[in-house]
């Protein structure tokens, strides 16, 4: 199927490696996300983002997704949070939803009462959190 979102009715970019290269290798690679891409022909791929632990350089690419599952089976590979086809993931377990409240995002520049007229801005959220206790705050 070709991709809807490039002009000309070229389809999907071939994947590439999950690779730094600042420090030319694969070892040192923290996965960030991992989003599923438009059906395509050919071998399964995935859009990723990655940082190396080395150099702290950022990548965000198609990739095989069997390359993907390499650096996810990899001992101790998983560490902080990884958001994953719309889920994010920490501890290695699904976090789950714990509540929704409403955040005002207008704070004051003084500590003195001062009615300024301003109307107060709020943003709906949702928490999230882990078995571990990890908590996280989400736009809704």
């Amino acid at each position: 199927m070709k991709n809807p979102l490039v002009t000309g009715g070229v389809s999907h970019l071939p994947a590439k490696a999950l690779s730094c290269t600042k420090c030319r290798t694969s070892d040192r690679l923290s996965l960030e996300t991992i989003e599923s891409i438009e059906p395509h022909a050919g071998e399964l791929m995935v859009w990723v983002s990655y940082t190396c632990l080395g150099c702290e350089a950022s990548y965000a690419h198609n990739a095989a997704f069997r390359d993907v599952a390499a650096v996810l089976n990899r001992n101790g590979a998983v560490s902080g949070l990884l958001r994953f086809g719309g889920m994010y993931f920490h501890c290695g377990e699904p976090m789950a939803f714990a509540q929704s409240s409403a955040r005002s995002v207008y704070a004051p520049m003084t500590t003195e009462d001062v009615d300024d007229g301003l109307l107060d801005v709020y943003l709906k959220t949702r928490v999230i959190q882990c078995r571990c206790g990890f908590r996280m705050e989400l736009p809704a």
